[in-house]
């Protein structure tokens, strides 16, 4: 009876190693568990693709990512992800459309896109009585994020004239850190004249100290919501972004096509 017993619970042992065995072998986790990567049709597609696409990258790796239909592409000791048929990619934390146009690629960056429709809806509700304003136009403007500690712009605010020329409206989100520098904007907030107080600042000279109700802590909030750390920041009427000091005649050009 002992030895019956014993055979039995070899029996049993080797038909659960058995049934391991066949859905190791079988199932469909086994063939991604144990397929060679170089027999995946869509890593021999991309290889190839890519090289077409990109072929300043030599990449070292292509295998397929967590993601369904997402690869992973290595290339010394950057990583970006592509989608199984080669028309989208991940790089810099930016989705970009890949696109073939007379015979050469370039990608389209669909982030930025995002961005730029997200920022101007945020600047736009953003009303003139809570910014620094030179000029008049309703539509045709710019609103900058700038730092009258700043060289670069200081160099901008002298372009103001010319700007207004050209009836385009300057907006400004004044970015104060330094205790210093905020009492100094909050002083020509609530000078008479704002924006002869606030050029005088530009130009690095003293103003009288002055104190009243002003949006400037709202400045830091809008700021840090945009996500700019930089200044100058220009953003054009359809929200897309210009980091640091372009020539106004260039600003102006995107503006007007």
């Amino acid at each position: 009876m002992q030895k019956s017993s014993k055979s039995l619970a070899e029996i049993i042992r080797f038909l659960l190693i058995f049934q391991i065995i066949f859905i190791l072998l079988f199932s469909p986790f086994s063939v991604n568990l144990f397929a060679n990567e170089k027999d995946d049709p869509n890593i021999i597609f991309l290889q190839k693709k890519l090289r077409e696409i990109i072929p300043k990258y030599n990449f070292d790796s292509i295998k397929p990512s967590p993601i369904t239909n997402i690869y992973e592409v290595v290339y010394g000791g950057e990583i970006i992800y592509v989608t199984h048929d080669a028309k989208y990619i991940f790089e810099g934390g930016n989705l970009q459309r890949i696109i073939l146009e007379q015979g050469k690629y370039y990608f389209k960056n669909l982030t930025d896109i995002s961005e730029e429709v997200g920022r101007k809806i945020l600047l736009d509700k953003i009303p003139d009585s809570k910014l620094f304003v030179f000029g008049k136009n309703s539509s045709n403007y710019i609103t900058v994020i700038t730092d009258i500690d700043c060289a670069y712009c200081r160099k901008f605010h002298k372009d103001i004239p010319i700007f207004m020329d050209n009836d385009i409206k300057i907006r400004y989100l004044v970015f104060a850190i330094k205790p210093s520098s905020k009492k100094k904007i909050i002083s020509a907030w609530c000078s008479d004249d704002q924006n002869k107080a606030f050029t005088l600042l530009k130009n690095e000279e003293k103003i009288p100290n002055q104190s009243c109700k002003n949006p400037i802590e709202e400045h830091q909030e809008l700021i840090s919501a945009i996500g700019v750390g930089s200044t100058p920041s220009i953003f054009l009427p359809d929200g897309s972004l210009i980091q640091g000091y372009v020539e106004p005649q260039e600003i102006i050009k995107k503006i007007n096509n």
